[in-house]
Order: C-alpha cells, then structure tokens, then sequence
C-alpha cells in the first residue's frame, strides 16, 4: 500500500494510527472469513480424494500391498526368526490393547 502524504506531526501519526488500526480489523475480519470456510474444504477434498482413491483401486491396492507384506514378513521360513516373533508379539499386544478398550 503506498502512502502520499507524509507525517510531520503527532496529530498526523494518530490519525495514521487509527487508519493502520481499520485496515488491520478488515483484514481481521477476512481472515476469519476464510477460516470459517476451511474446515469445509478439508473435509470436500478429502472425501473427494477417498472416493476417487477407491473408484481408482489405489486405496485397496496399497492395502494388500501392506498386508502381503507384513504376512510374508510373519509367516515366512527364513533364519531371522527373532523378528518374526518380535513382530507377532508386537502385533499380539496391540490387538489386546485395542480389544480390552
């Protein structure tokens, strides 16, 4: 914002100060404007990106991605057998604490 007049006096820089008070409550009052409408944005895009996420596969495709994964990594016959009792021991503890809720 450009200014054309310059302040020489206190009355002038009151008179600025009230200006740069007004317009620092209209930009106030915009702000709250738009985060008023935010929340309703998150929630269209987001479903908006679910929907299309499942009319695509993406969604279930990463999905058996995630399941093949961690059932080659449980049921698998290698030598690391410690991890795989680590991970069937992490995945005992987290289902009993999700059940006893």
């Amino acid at each position: 914002m450009e200014n054309n007049y310059y302040i020489h006096s206190y009355d002038d820089l009151d008179r600025e100060e009230i200006r740069v008070k007004k317009r620092l409550k209209v930009h106030e009052k915009a702000l709250k404007e738009q985060f008023k409408t935010l929340p309703e944005e998150i929630v269209s895009v987001g479903t908006n990106k679910i929907i299309s996420g499942i009319l695509n596969g993406d969604i279930f495709k990463s999905t058996v991605t995630i399941v093949k994964t961690i059932g080659s990594l449980i049921f698998s016959k290698d030598k690391d057998s410690s991890l795989n009792s680590s991970i069937i021991d992490l995945l005992k503890e987290v289902f009993k604490k999700k059940f006893e809720d």
